[in-house]
């Protein structure tokens, strides 16, 4: 009975020892130390330790494939100072899943990965742990090794300084922001232009929509008028008419086959009222309805109770459409007027 409760157990164990060694190869295997690190503290042989940065000095390093690239870092509240330092070649071998060879000029160094952002180096006397930093923007991290670089092809002692003022970068960082801003607003007022400029052509195309009507009204011939009088006419005493009137009068709603029957009905005896409508405005399905049902001769009472809708908003979609159409405030009635003339 106990080899039994502890099977199990060992079973256990066993997986959780596989999986911890899979996740600690596969982040041996994904770890790379090429990117900046900060020196975060310093073990000497006897024990001491000395943290950093100490008295706002720091060290930097650049790791760029085989070479790193190594300055002292002066931190003050008005800007970074650093001075160059060296250039020197690595390489990393992998002697094993656990185990790491680092190689520095040529010289073998124990290497510790701490973790994705922190590593331990062993150097003569000297155990450095440097940490990932993310502090340097990548253009600031590129002329930090362009100098260094220079530094170096010199064969000058590294005595100059360097000076990035947080004034400078509050600057770039101003310059950038006002750029996005006036490309906003530029944007912005091209959209404004567009606008405004749609706004010009539809009312130009309205107008001369609207004097064609009243061109073709004054200048169409008796005969024609009396023939679309008599069309009219045949139409209100046309079986289809009745039902539909008898509908709306009891204040029933319309399918949408309905609606569609009503509407190319008018289009046979008023040719030009559907396609004016749509032409003159973007009507929603309410507001056209509206605007069908006026041609019907439906009463304000009888479009809210076929629309279910209350007898004030009938009245502000027929001021609305007014609105849009002539571009300026008029009565419900005077809607009612223009579609009856159409």
């Amino acid at each position: 009975m106990q080899r039994q409760s502890v099977l199990p157990f060992l079973l256990l164990a066993t997986m959780a020892i596989t999986l911890f060694s899979c996740s600690l190869t596969k982040k041996q295997e994904d770890f790379t130390v090429n990117g900046p690190w900060v020196l975060d503290y310093m073990v000497f042989s006897d024990s001491s330790k000395v943290d950093y940065p100490k008295n706002d000095i720091g060290w930097l390093r650049v790791y760029d494939d085989s070479c790193l690239y190594e300055c002292q870092l002066i931190i003050a509240p008005t800007g970074t100072m650093f001075i160059a330092g060296k250039t020197e070649q690595y390489t990393l071998v992998r002697k094993g899943k656990d185990e790491i060879v680092y190689l520095q000029e040529g010289s073998a160094h124990p290497f510790v990965i701490n973790s994705d952002t922190s590593i331990m180096i062993q150097e003569t006397g000297v155990q450095r742990t440097w940490k990932r930093t993310y502090d340097f923007e990548e253009q600031r991290l590129k002329e930090i090794v362009n100098i260094i670089r220079s530094e170096k092809n010199d064969g000058v002692d590294y005595s100059r300084r360097y000076v990035f003022s947080n004034a400078e970068r509050e600057l770039q960082v101003s310059n950038h922001t006002l750029m996005y801003v006036l490309l906003c607003l530029i944007f912005m007022l091209m959209m404004t232009a567009n606008y405004l400029h749609h706004l010009h052509s539809r009312k130009k195309r309205v107008e001369q929509e609207l004097r064609l009507i009243e061109q073709e009204r004054q200048t169409l011939p008796a005969t024609v008028r009396e023939a679309l009088n008599t069309v009219e006419e045949e139409f209100r005493k046309s079986d289809f008419y009745i039902w539909i009137r008898k509908k709306i009068s009891h204040g029933e709603c319309f399918t949408k086959d309905d609606w569609h029957d009503i509407e190319e009905r008018l289009r046979s005896v008023y040719p030009r009222f559907t396609n004016t409508l749509l032409t003159l405005c973007n009507m929603s399905a309410i507001e056209f309805r509206v605007c069908l049902l006026l041609k019907l001769n439906a009463t304000p009472s009888e479009m809210a109770n076929v629309l279910c809708k209350d007898k004030s908003s009938i009245s502000s979609i027929r001021s609305r459409l007014y609105m849009k159409v002539f571009g300026k405030k008029g009565s419900s009635k005077d809607w009612d007027d223009f579609i009856r003339s159409l």
